[in-house]
């Protein structure tokens, strides 16, 4: 029960013995640990050295010049504390201490007993308290051993070149003072050993938690890749169950349209009528099945983009027609703001897809109301913008319209989500392109959806086909960026950038990817992240610097840390704190000594900027 009864008693006491340690020893825990135990021992040690003091004084009723002397170095040691707080000077104050410790005892002996002394126990306290207080290295190991010869051979020469030692008090009075040395020795190397075996314990339990936090980590990651696993094969399922059940229902529609064109002029209403469910129920099942298919390429990685110069206009018009009739059976009016002229580079059927999904929601959640479509574009982006006033959607509830099978309440669902693909997906699809989503609504005030997609979409750097350490041929001239990153997010937004500045992007996901890639090619520049699994960015900067193959390629650390002057100290040739803009990559590229070849978008960005 010593140790918790030491432990609860550290709580009350390491705040007192803190305000004595200075900020640049607290800084490291083994230091800290040490000046703590420095410090314990000069604030109530000298309490047991005054108790043998007191205890001759007591024998020795007629105190000389030795008394006062032994007195005074025994309260010395209070002063360590004081100057440890004044100057900060640990090192030297516990050596000096060391010394006045050997000092005291041998003092004590040469006046109290000579070679018999009480106090010569004692000396084995100095190799322990300098241990505790310097370490176990090899130059405190000599240090200790040779100020205790010294010492040792001046007590010895001292007592040969004088007349013995002299008596103060009759030996045989002073075997009470061993009996009380012998007690206070006790007490104080027990004070230290409880303190010390504290620190061990305390460490054991660090050690122990820390294995735990490791085994728990690995779990994670077992968990993690299963997930991974799962996901992938829940993707496979559906991407092959999607396209076997497009099949049969294109089949349904087809016909079902057909009959509809047959019994255009057929007398019976109901039927008809039930014809036309059949055929619209057909449609919507058709619609969740490409978006499952869809979201499976997206989350396999697999959806690529088809890049092209679109009127948007005209793309604009077209949703809109598709969407005549419902228009009319929900009695809105629709409000059309766009420029004649305006023209992007974009995937048209993406964006289409995305414009369409966004005016179904507004034709849904709105009836006998207004709903207008308003698009603008600046140098860099394109904003398309679907307002309705309809219904309106809770804020609790906004954020779960952009995740896939995630319900909000089932009225809400309805009109804006399906079963939880439609927005999910044109969020990613616009993603793809670089850019999103955003909404605006609140509960009976209506709802306002905003597209924003570069008006310059580069489709070899937003490609999800293109596959981590995936690198040219030697026939291709192009320069390359190596871009290091564990997240996939980051990868395809950075190499769109690096696509629009003329360069060919290089993917790593983690560490040993890119020494992979580094091994066989030497790219112009690398982007590197500093949180990665495994081994971290400082590392392997430190080793990019410290080979000479690597040394001279310029490296810019791409992280959400913003120690700067660590990234430039270790060698870096700029640090851009995430996330990534066009012209922050510019600008770190020409920093580096990198110029810049103006690719797809990269100087209409750069003067947006």
């Amino acid at each position: 029960m010593l140790l918790p009864s030491f432990d609860m008693l550290g709580t009350k006491l390491y705040p007192v013995l803190d305000w004595f340690i200075p900020q640049s020893i607290k800084a490291e825990m083994e230091s800290l640990r040490r000046a703590r135990m420095f410090l314990i021992s000069h604030l109530f040690g000298p309490f047991l050295g005054h108790t043998i003091s007191l205890y001759i004084l007591f024998i020795d009723p007629h105190p000389d010049w030795a008394w006062y002397t032994f007195f005074g170095i025994i309260t010395l040691f209070w002063a360590f504390p004081l100057a440890l707080k004044a100057t900060g000077w640990y090192v030297p104050l516990a050596l000096m201490s060391v010394q006045n410790l050997i000092f005291t005892i041998l003092w004590g002996c040469y006046h109290y007993g000579g070679t018999s002394s009480p106090l010569i126990p004692w000396v084995i306290t100095v190799p322990l308290l300098a241990f505790f207080y310097l370490g176990s290295g090899t130059a405190i190991r000599a240090y200790v051993l040779s100020i205790i010869v010294v010492n040792l051979a001046a007590f010895y020469a001292i007592y040969s070149l004088g007349n013995g030692f002299p008596q103060h008090v009759p030996l045989d009075q002073l075997s009470g003072l061993g009996l009380v040395s012998m007690v206070c020795a006790a007490v104080y190397v027990a004070m230290m050993a409880l303190y010390y075996a504290n620190i061990v314990d305390s460490q054991s339990e660090l050690e122990r938690e820390v294995k735990k936090r490791m085994e728990t980590a690995q779990r994670l990651r077992s968990a993690t890749e299963e997930a991974r696993h799962a996901n992938q094969a829940k993707s496979e399922f559906l991407a092959k169950m999607s396209h076997e059940l497009r099949t049969p229902l294109n089949a349904v529609i087809g016909y079902s349209a057909i009959l509809l064109d047959e019994m255009k002029n057929d007398a019976n209403a109901d039927r008809r009528k039930d014809l036309k469910k059949i055929h619209n129920a057909g449609k919507r099942l058709l619609k969740l099945i490409t978006d499952l298919l869809d979201l499976s390429k997206l989350e396999a990685g697999k959806m690529d983009l088809f890049v092209e110069r679109i009127e948007v206009r005209p793309l604009v018009e077209g949703v809109i027609d598709e969407f005549r009739e419902q228009l009319a059976e929900s009695g809105n009016h629709l409000m059309l703001e766009c420029s004649a002229n305006l023209t992007v580079e974009a995937d048209q059927i993406k964006l289409r897809r995305a414009i369409a999904d966004l005016l179904s929601n507004a034709i849904k959640a709105t009836t006998d109301g207004k709903i207008s479509i308003r698009v603008t574009a600046d140098l860099e982006w394109l904003c398309v913008t679907v307002t309705d006033n309809g219904d309106g959607i809770d804020a609790e509830t906004l954020p779960l319209l952009f995740e896939a099978f995630k319900g909000s309440d089932e009225e809400t669902s309805s009109k804006y989500a399906d079963i939880g693909l439609g927005l999910p997906v044109s969020q990613l699809l616009c993603r793809l392109m670089g850019g999103a989503i955003t909404a605006v609504s609140k509960r009976n005030q209506g709802s306002s959806f905003t597209i924003r997609v570069p008006v310059k979409v580069n489709a070899a750097g937003r490609t999800f086909g293109v596959m981590p350490g995936a690198i040219p041929s030697a026939a291709d001239a192009k320069p390359t960026i190596l871009i290091v990153d564990d997240d996939r997010c980051v990868l395809e937004v950075t190499q769109q950038f690096v696509a629009a500045e003329g360069f060919v992007p290089l993917v790593a996901a983690s560490v040993a990817e890119a020494l992979a890639i580094l091994a066989t090619h030497r790219p112009n520049l690398i982007l590197l992240d500093v949180l990665m699994p495994e081994r971290d960015g400082w590392e392997m900067l430190q080793s990019l610097k410290h080979d000479p193959r690597t040394a001279d390629c310029p490296v810019v650390m791409l992280t959400v840390n913003e120690d700067r002057e660590r990234s430039l100290a270790l060698g870096a040739a700029g640090h851009i704190v995430k996330p990534l803009t066009q012209r922050a990559l510019s600008q770190a590229m020409a920093a580096a000594g990198i110029q810049s070849l103006d690719g797809p978008g990269g100087a209409s960005r750069r003067e947006a900027a």
